[in-house]
């Protein structure tokens, strides 16, 4: 539905209304995370109203089933500064007090003009990710100037603060960090019975050893170091099976790769799925391969699931797993992944201690109930400081 056609929500009474202003909703963690948030905000103290510039995509008919307003397609081409008409119409029938966004550009700038004009009370931009590996910036410089209007950025982890603060040049006093969390009720260990079931839906035998990968098939996430790493492996390990969740515009070269390594028959590629919970349930292993990370989501759901997590030394990781969760290999670095792959799929024990740690960890610190918690805190904080 677009913006003008959208059905008329105004906030209660006595709660804050929050606009979350981003450019679409399609599958990835930064939208997983936010979806998570937007189900479990307290909707006795806030109002949510989701905007998208473009297309409502992946989650739009998720949101419509809990009752949350969508307005979408505000944005007719890429330098429509007018969209900030509609979007002032949509605060105002709203009744919005604080504009939650993202780095885009054009949600940056609109959230600045809407509080120059003194629309909304307070803005917090939040970033996810970082700049390239060969040290391209998040921020482009032209949109520090429309960065100035917002009250709070959020950072996912202390390094990622640090990278904001440091290579970014984002104030550091205004910037908070907010660890990913969670749901721990979802993202369990295996029951009696489960890896059993599971492993005859998608045919693959008990006995098998499966790493598992959770990603978009881009080359920034490396599954092609993934696929020559765990080649290697099969040697001493040949009951090795690896399975792909995620799709992209890689997925055709990196499934030719796997045929050409002699893998085509130990590697499932299985697409987007909504069942990543009961995936991770079957597997023996999380492999991240990537280049770059701010602060990979499903590093976290594997812990949760009791899983043992080998990583790329990348972003935030070590915020997570350097507490015998895991282990942790040099980026880009095949033969340490290789090996690493190799000695926990050779080892049930160690796997199983390293999972136990894991799943121990998240329910210490990284809760989907702590992050929801933190983030209203924010909202209420912000809010009382611009006199709601």
């Amino acid at each position: 539905m677009s913006g003008a056609s959208a059905r008329e929500v105004t906030g209660k009474p006595g709660r804050a209304g929050v606009l979350i202003l981003d450019n679409e909703l399609e599958m990835g963690g930064l939208e997983k995370k936010l979806y998570d948030f937007i189900a479990r905000v307290d909707s006795d103290r806030f109002s949510v109203v989701v905007c998208c510039l473009k297309e409502g995509g992946y989650f739009k008919d998720k949101l419509a089933a809990l009752g949350v307003p969508l307005y979408e397609r505000i944005l007719r081409h890429k330098f429509d500064v007018l969209a900030i008409r509609e979007l002032s119409r949509i605060i105002a029938a709203e009744k919005i007090d604080l504009i939650y966004t993202f780095g885009h550009p054009n949600t940056v700038i609109l959230s600045y003009l809407a509080k120059a004009r003194g629309l909304v009370r307070s803005v917090v931009v939040s970033f996810h990710a970082t700049g390239s590996a060969t040290g391209g910036k998040l921020v482009r410089p032209y949109l520090h100037p429309f960065l100035k209007k917002a009250d709070m950025f959020l950072a996912v982890a202390e390094s990622h603060k640090r990278y904001l603060s440091e290579v970014e040049r984002l104030p550091a006093e205004r910037i908070e960090v907010i660890h990913n969390g969670v749901d721990v009720d979802r993202y369990r260990p295996a029951r009696a019975g489960d890896r059993e079931a599971l492993r005859a839906t998608f045919g693959i035998p008990v006995e098998d050893t499966v790493a598992t990968a959770v990603a978009s098939l881009k080359p920034i996430k490396r599954i092609d170091l993934l696929l020559r790493a765990a080649a290697r492996t099969l040697g001493s390990v040949p009951s090795l099976q690896v399975v792909v969740v995620g799709d992209g515009r890689d997925r055709a070269g990196l499934e030719a790769l796997a045929a050409e390594l002699g893998m085509g028959d130990r590697v499932r590629f299985l697409g987007v799925r909504d069942d990543v919970d009961s995936v991770l349930r079957m597997s023996d292993m999380l492999v991240l391969s990537s280049r770059t990370e701010a602060f990979p989501n499903v590093v976290l759901e594997a812990m949760a699931s009791g899983l043992p997590v080998v990583s790329t030394d990348v972003g935030s990781v070590r915020e997570m797993i350097d507490e015998g969760c895991g282990l942790i290999v040099p980026p880009e670095d095949e033969d340490a992944l290789a090996g690493a792959i190799g000695q926990l799929a050779a080892d049930p024990e160690m796997r199983l201690r390293l999972g136990r740690r894991g799943r121990e960890v998240v329910e210490e610190r990284f809760t989907l109930e702590a992050m929801c918690a933190k983030r209203e805190r924010l909202f209420e904080r912000l809010l009382a400081v611009s006199g709601t």
